[in-house]
């Protein structure tokens, strides 16, 4: 069993791994799933953004690069005109040099495209973007409106710091459940309206911290209620004061922990191992998943078949090592590449064929350092390349973290795989950091009442400090009147904070062998050994649900 190049654990590489590997005629991997997860994120930026300017017009414009990147970066509207070819940038291919070198000084002329924001309205401050409206500080996000400071969410409506959702409307602080209306603090529930710190629960409505229930109504603490009792019981709970809304919110958390879980989440699949998996098959070690077919060590993909080591793709095929891919066939190690196939190490490139070691690229076939060749001549020179690579140890290898944009604090890798400043820069993986700026941390000028009749729309003119990390925060008009809507204390926390809140009441993406307290079934599972919750079988579970 090899031992991981980075953490030095041992991991396993399958018979049905090597298979895949031969495929695409590259050696075993040199670190566990883990390590080349937490390595490809560091070439993905979903959340921190910067003003800037344009490097073709000059004009203002929000980018995830920072000011002082030493890449070009346009405007995405320009970046996707006409007035930019990145076949003007090629370079012929020298192999006295390696190829990441020659790819990086590519790199660093290509320019890049500001905001991954597809047909956007109204929503100019989202990343990982595709045809919202309306919304605002939202990342991996598609066909939403009206929504502020959600993420990795679809078919969102009028809903407001939620994350991994899908057809939800007015919604507050909910994750990863779908079809909810009107839920404040839901995890993991389905088809219910008017829940209130809610888990697992199914076909409810008007339920108040319960835990595991099924077509159940006016239940609080799982107990139930006539309509009338509920009600009144409810305004006792006096949610719009913050003092209050805090004291339920870590009874339900302290509660809960009491309770059994499920092992995992995982809805119709067969042969599958994972979390969060939905109609999928031969499937090992996925997460967040869904229409999956014999794919491996894979992080929110869906429609696809023949896949591993991926983060963030859909509808592709025969896909290795890539971060961002969509609508791809037999591609390995690329980053951002869509609508394309035969692609290997590229980054940032659209509707291509045959391209190898390209960045910017649109529309292009037989490019290697973005130069185009006949195809028989790019066959016999990509060939060449990979004889290069192998010599130098480079085939096979995903980009060094030397070649991402971000600092590893800009990056998903530092909120799936944290790390303080000191143990980022301590390690030999040449990660880098991005000192904040001290201009996003001034002192308060306004304390938010605790009750929320008290709070008035001056508190949208005023610098808020985030009671976690003391960076400022400010409160927008429209997330105001949702607060009053919704009856709901105003936060104290920055967006960062309450995203890091929620991502971390979800388990880690990591499977550990347990066995059901219940029956003692062998199960895989997402709840480590050492912590407290008793875990039980699907089969177990379904005996206790009400």
């Amino acid at each position: 069993m090899p031992s991981c190049i980075n953490c030095k654990q041992d991991f396993q590489i399958r018979d049905s791994d090597r298979t895949f590997y031969k495929h695409f005629d590259v050696p075993d991997p040199k670190m566990c799933p883990d390590c080349r997860l937490q390595h490809r994120l560091c070439f993905r930026n979903e959340r921190t953004f910067y003003k800037r300017t344009s490097d073709l017009s000059g004009k203002s414009t929000i980018s995830i690069y920072a000011p002082d990147s030493p890449y070009k970066v346009y405007a995405a509207d320009e970046w996707w005109s006409d007035k930019y070819d990145a076949t003007k940038y090629a370079q012929d291919f020298d192999f006295n040099k390696p190829f990441f070198e020659q790819f990086h000084e590519l790199l660093l002329k290509v320019p890049r495209i500001g905001l991954f924001n597809v047909n956007p309205t109204n929503s100019d401050y989202c990343q990982q973007a595709y045809d919202n409206k309306n919304c605002y500080l939202s990342m991996v996000i598609e066909k939403c409106e009206d929504c502020m400071y959600v993420s990795h969410s679809n078919g969102l409506r009028d809903s407001y710091d939620c994350s991994f959702l899908h057809d939800c409307e007015l919604c507050y602080q909910c994750l990863d459940s779908n079809k909810l209306y009107a839920c404040i603090n839901a995890q993991s529930c389905q088809n219910s309206s008017n829940l209130l710190f809610c888990y697992d629960c199914i076909g409810c409505h008007d339920c108040v911290g319960c835990y595991g229930l099924r077509n159940k109504s006016f239940f609080i603490m799982n107990e139930a209620y006539t309509k009338e009792t509920y009600q009144e019981k409810l305004k006792v709970l006096e949610l719009n004061k913050f003092s209050k809304f805090l004291n339920c919110k870590s009874y339900f958390i302290d509660l809960s922990k009491k309770q059994p879980h499920r092992a995992s989440r995982n809805l119709n699949v067969e042969n599958s191992s994972g979390n969060y998996l939905i109609n999928c098959k031969n499937s090992y070690d996925c997460f967040d998943s869904f229409e999956l077919e014999d794919c491996s060590y894979c992080t929110w993909i869906f429609s696809s078949h023949d896949i591993m080591d991926v983060y963030g793709m859909g509808h592709s095929e025969w896909i290795y090592e890539g971060v961002g891919v969509e609508a791809v066939n037999n591609c390995a190690f690329n980053t951002f590449v869509s609508d394309s196939s035969d692609a290997f190490y590229s980054d940032c490139s659209f509707y291509c064929r045959y391209i190898f070691g390209c960045a910017g690229l649109r529309t292009k076939k037989y490019s290697i350092l973005n130069k185009e060749y006949k195809p028989d001549e790019y066959e016999k020179m990509k060939a060449r390349i990979i004889e290069h690579m192998k010599k130098n140890g480079e085939w096979g290898q995903f980009f060094p973290v030397t070649l991402s944009p971000f600092a590893y604090n800009e990056t998903a890798a530092n909120y799936r795989f944290p790390l303080t400043k000191d143990e980022a820069l301590g390690m030999s993986r040449n990660y880098r950091w991005r000192e904040p700026d001290p201009k996003e941390y001034l002192e308060q000028t306004y304390n938010i009442p605790d009750d929320l009749k008290d709070v008035d729309t001056s508190v949208c003119d005023q610098v808020l400090v985030c009671s976690d990390c003391g960076k400022n925060y400010k409160i927008m008009p429209n997330e105001l009147k949702f607060y009053k809507k919704m009856n709901i204390p105003i936060t104290r926390k920055c967006t960062d904070c309450r995203f890091m809140d929620r991502f971390n009441s979800r388990n880690p993406k990591h499977l550990w062998d347990r066995k059901c307290e219940k029956c003692g079934k062998d199960i895989k599972t997402t709840y480590s050994p050492e912590r407290p919750e008793k875990v039980y079988c699907e089969e177990c579970y379904g005996t206790i649900v009400n």
